[in-house]
Parts: C-alpha cells; sequence; structure tokens
C-alpha cells in the first residue's frame, strides 16, 4: 500500500510539471505591413489584407474585417466592416451587411448603409453610388444628386462624370455635368474620365480618339491616334507594338514595346517580351526590361517582382534601394508602402 501512494505522487508530480511547462513565445504573424522609404518596417506585418495610405489613413483586415489605421499602426477605425475603400474628400465607402455607405475619418457613419455598391467621393462632392441594378451621384449629405437610372459610372473629373447606357442598340457611354444633364451623348464603347481637359474615347467599330468638355474632336476618329498625354507625351501604336509620340503628333519613341505605361515622374514603365523595364522622355532604357512584375513609379520607387519571385523597390537611378525581400509589394502613398511578408 505504501508503495502504490509513492508511486502515485511521482506521477502526480510528473504530470503537474509537464502541466507548468512555461509557454513558449509566440511565433510572428507575418501577413502585410508598411515599410518607410529607407526600407524600415515601421508597422510589422500583421494585417490579412492592406491598401495605401491616404489622407493619413489605411484600410487593412484582421480578423477577417475592414478597419483603418493611422501611420503609427494603431487602429483609429475599429476593424467591423464587411468591406472599405480608401478615404478620399473625408469620406471612406464601407460595406456591412452587403449594404454600403460612408464613414468620416472618426468613424462616424455619415451616410448610412443604402446602397448595393458605391464608389469613392471624387471632386465636386458627388460619388456614384449603386441602387438595385441602376447607378446615380450622392452627394456628401448623403441626398441621391443624379437620380440612379444609368448602368454604370465613373467617378468626376473635371465637371463631368462617364456613364453607361444600354438600351437596345448598346447606347454606350457618354458624361453627364454635376446637374446630372448629358452633355455629351452616350454613343462611345468606352470612354475615360477628362485629364487636363480632353477624355479618351472608343468607338463601337474600334476606333479612337480624344473630346474636349463639350463633346467636340480635339483627335477625330482614326485607327491609331494618341492617348491621353502625360508629361507631354502620349502612348501610339504601330505595326503591333508602342511607342510614345509629342503634342505635334511627331514619333519621338519609335513603337517597339509589347506594353507601355503612361510617363510617370520622368519615367515609363515598359515590357519587351515578358519583361519589365523603364525609359525616360528621350527612349533611353534607364531600367533595361528584366523584371517579372513591375509598377509606375510614385514618390521617386517603383516596386518590381524579381524572377525569383521577391519584390524590391527601385530608385529613378534604376538601383535596388529597398531590398527584394517582400512576398508582394505596392507602390509608396503618403511616405509608406504596403508589404506582405508572411513569418519565418
Amino acid at each position: 500500500m505504501k508503495k502504490l501512494v509513492i508511486l502515485l505522487l511521482l506521477s502526480l508530480v510528473v504530470f503537474w510539471g509537464c502541466a507548468q511547462k512555461e509557454p513558449t513565445e509566440q511565433a510572428p504573424k507575418g501577413g502585410w505591413g508598411f515599410i518607410d522609404t529607407t526600407g524600415n518596417m515601421v508597422i510589422q506585418p500583421q494585417f490579412e489584407t492592406a491598401k495605401p495610405f491616404s489622407e493619413g489613413m489605411a484600410a487593412v483586415v484582421t480578423g477577417g474585417r475592414w478597419g483603418f489605421i493611422d501611420k503609427t499602426g494603431k487602429f483609429v477605425i475599429p476593424a467591423q466592416f464587411d468591406n472599405a475603400d480608401s478615404f478620399a474628400h473625408g469620406r471612406a465607402a464601407v460595406n456591412v451587411n452587403g449594404k454600403w455607405g460612408y464613414v468620416d475619418k472618426l468613424g462616424h457613419m455619415v451616410i448610412g448603409t443604402a446602397f448595393d455598391n458605391a464608389q469613392p467621393f471624387a471632386e465636386g462632392g458627388l460619388a456614384g453610388v449603386k441602387q438595385g441594378t441602376k447607378w446615380g451621384y450622392v452627394d456628401f449629405r448623403g441626398q441621391m444628386a443624379i437620380p440612379a437610372q444609368f448602368d454604370n459610372v465613373q467617378p468626376f473629373s473635371e465637371d463631368r462624370g462617364g456613364f453607361q447606357s444600354m438600351g437596345m442598340q448598346a447606347q454606350g457611354w457618354g458624361f453627364v455635368d454635376p446637374s446630372g444633364k448629358r452633355v455629351i451623348p452616350e454613343k462611345y464603347e468606352s470612354v475615360k474620365p477628362f485629364k487636363n481637359g480632353v477624355a479618351e474615347f472608343k468607338t463601337f467599330d474600334g476606333r479612337y480618339g480624344l473630346i474636349d468638355k463639350d463633346g467636340i474632336f480635339v483627335y477625330k476618329e482614326q485607327t491609331e491616334l494618341p492617348s491621353y498625354f502625360s508629361e507631354g507625351l502620349a502612348i501610339v501604336p504601330g505595326k503591333g507594338k508602342l511607342g510614345y509620340a509629342d503634342q505635334k503628333g511627331r514619333i519621338v519613341i519609335e513603337p517597339q514595346y509589347d506594353q507601355a505605361d503612361m510617363f510617370s515622374e520622368g519615367l515609363a514603365m515598359v515590357r519587351k517580351e515578358f519583361r519589365y523595364g523603364y525609359i525616360d522622355r528621350s527612349g533611353t532604357e534607364v531600367v533595361k526590361p528584366q523584371y517579372e512584375k513591375a509598377t509606375p513609379f510614385k514618390e521617386d520607387f517603383a516596386a518590381v517582382k524579381l524572377v525569383n519571385g521577391r519584390w524590391g523597390y527601385l530608385n529613378k537611378d534604376g538601383k535596388l534601394a529597398i531590398e527584394p525581400i517582400y512576398d508582394e509589394a505596392l507602390p509608396f502613398s503618403e511616405g509608406l508602402a504596403a508589404v506582405k511578408q508572411e513569418a519565418k
């Protein structure tokens, strides 16, 4: 009997010792965080998804819910939404139980969740919203400034909002003014927002051109025409490739690229044979096409993906200024860039 008691006591000691082991240190979470322009991780990787900073706040996901953080990583609007867009003009579109509304920077629901879809507020204080199957525009007060009547809309730019009206004969895209008046008829297959007084359009027979805010042709419908001008140059096609023309229509960089982006901060992203690089306005290759993926320059940096699958950032000299150690990377915005880095 005495031996049995001793054995039971020893068993309890062993069991208790196992149960009282010191807890192991928690492994890093990994996920999305934010770096500064020196590559310093200022907000540690921890979020399931992240969007760029806008108006001092960034939309992020934790625990399957969207919220907004400031530049210290602190939640200023708790993670509580099913979906969320970035702030624009002091408002952010958020989704709760399948419906969209808008919050201010204090997290107050200033426009109730009454919409089936919603776009960011644009200049002029209007935002595209969807009610049922139709789109219209709402103002800052939450009033329908332009009733829901269109099949699709684009954000307002330079007092013009692109709208799509599809009837029996597929009328297409046109533009309205802030009062809702159709100032340019819906006769185009596609349009882009106005920029510097002109908008690009595509006709239903595949021709491109530019119109002014009254719908008057700046470039008439032809088969090969300039797109928007950016930093004095526009993308033009030729013999199955893309190049650039100046504002007088002269080809200054011969069509030779499989993909070409508009100039941004003095450089343009181009693609040759499935690899991306960058050229300056003279056509000189500042960065030879060598990257698997890339983004345009923003705030002096461009995110690039190396063939080994890692992302880093180039400076305007074409040098890797921030090491390629990230699983994913977004462009810089307001001095910070969202990057994804899984836990090791």
